[in-house]
């Protein structure tokens, strides 16, 4: 193996030193916006939030097409997702001082978190280096930000956070899950909870051809051989990619076997269907 090429096989693009062009703050966008969605109807104080995010968005390159040409709907999707990580929090009597998005991509969800709350250290993280490097020329610097890898280990210690989110990460960790929980379960304070979300044994039975998930998955051989399956096959099901780097592969759980594997390091606190829109909630919470 090349020395020089190690770290892309347990991250993504860890030796580029990348330069971005990047779009306008939300505001300019919301006018011309015609994904669809009535965000006034979502009781998210837009104005506000709008008032005090002036920082620039990514193009739809930078934050892996999420949105397509919907700048203001990605914009908003995260200020939609940050209410309900601070609903949920305020449901489970915890106190938000420190949180870190596990996967942050391009700041989608943290940027609302940095504008908004001057009282919560943001942490965030991802596997890919563009994203992190994004975040840290662009948004807050109150922010910290790095890079992981696909091995378990966050630099964080023990008992450091009150909150944890990881959006559409656990649906594409093939390997070293449950000791990925158990490392969120280490950075968590007593009492702190995680918001993961996953592909499911309803998402199995509900997809169709519009979802952009069976989009993805419709050239996969192990997919083509049970697409006809109405009942997922299996408690955790895999879909792997086979090439040389890390996040590369589709995974679906049953409710079963989150209950049962992952109940045995956290407590099942809440679990949402479609919250918001393909992907289901697990929210988990480490006992004090």
């Amino acid at each position: 193996m090349r020395s020089d090429i190690w770290e892309n096989l347990i991250a993504l693009n860890s030796h580029e030193a990348p330069t971005f062009e990047v779009l306008g703050p939300a505001a300019q966008y919301r006018a011309s916006d015609s994904h669809g969605t009535n965000w006034a109807a979502e009781n998210l104080n837009i104005e506000g939030a709008l008032a005090r995010d002036q920082f620039p968005l990514p193009t739809t390159a930078d934050r892996e097409g999420y949105y397509g040409p919907h700048h203001f709907s990605f914009w908003a999707s995260g200020l939609r997702d940050k209410r309900n990580l601070m609903d949920c929090a305020q449901r489970l009597d915890v106190t938000v001082n420190d949180y870190l998005d596990f996967g942050c991509a391009s700041g989608r969800v943290i940027r609302h978190f940095a504008c908004q709350h001057d009282d919560i250290q943001v942490f965030a993280s991802d596997i890919n280096r563009r994203h992190v490097d994004w975040v840290m020329q662009y948004l807050p610097p109150t922010i910290v930000a790095y890079q992981n890898h696909s091995i378990p280990s966050l630099p964080m210690p023990d008992n450091s956070l009150d909150l944890v989110s990881a959006f559409s990460v656990f649906t594409h960790i093939e390997a070293f899950e449950t000791a990925w929980l158990m490392e969120l379960r280490r950075v968590l304070r007593p009492g702190g909870i995680a918001w993961v979300t996953i592909h499911s044994e309803k998402t199995w039975e509900e997809m169709d051809k519009g979802w952009p998930l069976q989009k993805a998955l419709e050239n996969h051989k192990d997919f083509q051989a049970i697409a006809s399956k109405t009942k997922m096959p299996g408690d955790r099901l895999v879909f792997r990619w086979h090439n040389d780097r890390s996040y590369s592969s589709n995974v679906f759980y049953s409710f079963d076997y989150i209950k049962s594997a992952w109940g045995r390091i956290f407590e099942i606190a809440e679990i949402h269907r479609r919250l918001p829109a393909f992907q289901d909630v697990v929210v988990l919470r480490k006992s004090k």
